[in-house]
């Protein structure tokens, strides 16, 4: 059975509640029956709310949402399900990097499926959704990272805005001679290193044939860690963890931090805890790197993928378009609380920003509004996390904790992780080559 994707290139968005599915016969006339899709997640809020109204929408695809407790529960069933080869789902909450399931051969090829559908997405969640130049995932938007400062601790120390990060390593010098943190890097969290590697160019993973290229030392890596490193050899940065929130909040509450990175679904945390400092935040663009050819912010998701065995991707990405439409969106509401997901997927998510902008934050909403926009458009999406990521992000976790300690220099740290990774698919028997 085929969909009729003629409507959905032509009408993009607005199609996505009107389906065409052809008959299992392969004619392009009126269908014989539903087409039935199972869909695996666990979003206990809205998951099965969605697929009800999506149901109702139109009477070719029969969705049935099927919820798991967590992601580790839905890992855990689906590869006993995938073992079986029986009462596998058609689509899958993404539960790991995409290259995972791929390399585990649980992802299918789903090209044909996507490609009519690009113009429903944004190019960043395309990218997502992308392993060797092929679509395993189905578009999901990644959450763009854009930066809040204290305006009246940039004011009290007479500091402009930062829009490179070595004007960023600079405005933390200036703070530093006031007592004031420019940042914060927890010592268990290594993610400011992935996400400054993104954006610099960096891959770490990437496939040449039939094996990967391992590479956590290019120019992109070296030159995120260079800007990392100056923050921690010259004391510009505290290290409070994340695993003391209320402590947490409070060092951001006190006005000796100036800055932090952050994404949309933050923000409601953050107006609840930052009661000192309401209303002195503002959003502005994440810092470039100087010669940068194009601005780009940092985010990376898990996509969702259709299983090997699953005979209808078609009707599948009938689903993934029409979440993607205004109809899709409003279905998505909290019927209780109101809230929206910010539809990070798609080309254009400005009508929807005021939904997440919590009152009381922000110097201006609608200045903040614009730069989460921006941010979205800007969103890298891509950046491949390898066979065995779940191997290999324990021990960066690990080696950047050393680098935040000043035990160890943060290029140090990553060749300690490549070196990882390099004895880890050697054991696993998967082939490979350091680039």
């Amino acid at each position: 059975m085929r969909i009729n994707r003629t409507r959905w290139v032509s009408a993009g968005i607005a199609a996505a509640a009107a389906l065409s599915l052809a008959a299992c016969s392969g004619a392009e006339s009126k269908p014989q029956g539903l087409v039935s899709v199972e869909i695996w997640g666990w979003d206990a809020e809205v998951g099965k709310q969605m697929v009800d109204a999506f149901n109702a929408s139109q009477d070719e695809v029969k969705a049935t949402y099927v919820l798991q407790a967590d992601n580790v529960a839905t890992q855990t069933n689906f590869r006993n399900a995938f073992e079986a080869r029986q009462q596998l789902p058609c689509l899958v909450q993404g539960f790991g990097p995409l290259t995972t399931a791929v390399v585990n051969g649980w992802a299918q090829d789903i090209t044909d499926a996507v490609t009519p559908l690009k113009d429903v997405f944004s190019d960043g969640a395309l990218a997502s959704a992308k392993v060797n130049d092929r679509y395993y995932g189905t578009p999901t938007g990644s959450d763009g990272q854009f930066l809040i400062y204290n305006k009246a601790t940039f004011d009290a120390a007479g500091v402009s805005v930062p829009t490179t990060w070595e004007e960023f390593v600079e405005t933390g010098h200036t703070l530093r001679a006031k007592g004031i943190d420019v940042t914060n890097l927890a010592g268990e969290d290594p993610t400011t290193l992935i996400n400054l590697s993104q954006m610099a160019g960096a891959e770490w993973f990437a496939i040449d044939g039939d094996q990967w290229v391992v590479n956590f030392l290019d120019e992109g890596t070296l030159k995120a860690a260079n800007i990392i490193q100056q923050l921690i050899n010259d004391d510009l940065v505290s290290n409070q963890t994340y695993q003391d929130r209320p402590a947490l909040y409070a060092y951001f509450d006190s006005g000796k931090m100036a800055s932090t990175p952050t994404q949309w679904w933050s923000l409601t945390g953050l107006k609840t805890n930052l009661t000192a400092s309401a209303g002195d935040w503002v959003a502005t663009a994440i810092p470039q790197f100087a010669g940068a050819s194009k601005p780009v912010a940092p985010g990376r998701t898990q996509p969702s993928f259709v299983p090997v065995g699953c005979e209808h991707p078609d009707a599948v990405m009938a689903y993934v378009a029409w979440a993607a439409s205004p109809e899709g969106i409003k279905a998505g509401r909290n019927k209780e609380t109101g809230a929206v997901s910010f539809p990070t997927q798609i080309s254009d998510p400005s009508p929807y920003v005021k939904d997440i902008i919590p009152d009381g934050l922000f110097v201006d909403n609608a200045q903040a509004g614009n730069v989460i926009v921006e941010a979205q458009a800007r969103v890298v999406g891509k950046f491949e996390l390898g066979p065995n990521y779940d191997a290999w992000f324990p021990e960066m976790q690990d080696q950047w904790g050393k680098a935040v300690a000043r035990e160890i220099t943060v290029e140090q740290a990553l060749r300690a992780v490549q070196n990882f990774v390099i004895a880890d698919l050697d054991a696993k028997g998967i082939a490979h080559k350091a680039s």
